[in-house]
């Protein structure tokens, strides 16, 4: 279990594994707070519009309330490894789905969610996250050291945020260096998180374009943070030693650490009250031989 997330009304939660009656790869919805099973979709969650109306997996974007697909890419290089809806579900970004720019494959692509009509294509770096401002304008991109915000539909670059410079090595490359693989913004817009392939976390102030804070949560990829609907606290979890940590945006500092698997944590969701913050869990159980295919679902209450 790696994915989970809740509603924008509060009433529904989504995760992978441990689906009744069901067989990986798929996503189960379950009623919030109580538990009680509702549904399953297949095809491995990437990512879920706000109002839990769209879902976006490896291959298609799906209709939530059918399973079934709004459109799809049947190519293996089509694969979608990442991808982000606007606050409003209208439209989402990928990274990849035949995108194309003078000639040359981009990594990222926005389309209209409803049909997947093509609204702008750009990028040609590697990108290992999306994130979509609130307002639905800007997209932000993660690379190697770097976070790109851009224009959706110009596709122009907006500006470039760079952490601090790490030690290279005698050939000018960066031994430390790490990919930005997780992201979100603060309700407001103001404040983005952004997590490295080796456990770090950044958090950036959109307007002034400046580093407020760099801290170390795990060692290995970091999830797509969560910011608490008040923008004071911020939750992302790592997935070499399964835990979430809770952070706090102003001073930068790590207030609760918990391990919720030993096979990861790729996943977290604050609830829309601020009240509870859920994140998968595996349970370290063991299948014959095999790792078990879902867990639990975790719920923390939360307290500032």
């Amino acid at each position: 279990m790696n994915f989970v997330a809740i509603s924008s009304d509060g009433l529904t939660v989504a995760a992978n594994g441990n689906v009744p009656g069901g067989n990986a790869p798929e996503l189960g919805l379950w009623t919030f707070p109580a538990g009680e099973y509702l549904r399953r979709i297949a095809g491995t969650p990437i990512a879920i519009s706000a109002d839990f109306r769209y879902l976006a997996t490896e291959n298609s974007v799906l209709d939530l309330r059918t399973g079934k697909p709004v459109f799809q890419f049947f190519r293996e290089q089509d694969t979608i490894t990442s991808a982000a809806f606007t606050l409003t579900g209208d439209y989402v970004a990928l990274v990849g789905g035949r995108g194309t720019e003078k000639g040359k494959r981009t990594q990222i692509c926005v389309r209209r969610t409803v049909d997947g009509s093509l609204v702008s294509s750009f990028c040609t770096r590697y990108t290992g996250s999306l994130a979509f401002h609130p307002d639905g304008h800007t997209l932000a991109s993660g690379h190697w050291n770097n976070v790109t915000l851009w224009d959706v539909r110009s596709g122009v670059r907006l500006a470039l945020l760079a952490g601090v410079p790490r030690p290279v090595d005698v050939n000018g490359y960066d031994r430390d260096g790490r990919y930005m693989c997780g992201m979100g913004f603060s309700r407001d817009g103001k404040v983005l998180a952004a997590g490295s392939d080796d456990g770090e976390i950044q958090l950036w102030d959109v307007g002034a374009r400046k580093l407020l804070h760099s801290l170390k949560i795990g060692w290995s990829d970091v999830s797509n943070p969560a910011f608490s609907p008040d923008g004071k606290l911020v939750a992302a979890g790592t997935y070499a030693d399964g835990t979430v940590s809770l952070v706090d945006v102003q001073s930068g500092k790590i207030l609760s650490q918990v391990q919720v698997s030993m096979f990861g944590c790729g996943s977290v969701a604050f609830s829309p009250d601020g009240q509870y913050l859920v994140t998968p869990s595996n349970g370290g159980e063991l299948n014959d031989g095999k790792h078990d295919r879902g867990g639990t679902i975790r719920v923390f209450r939360v307290v500032e």
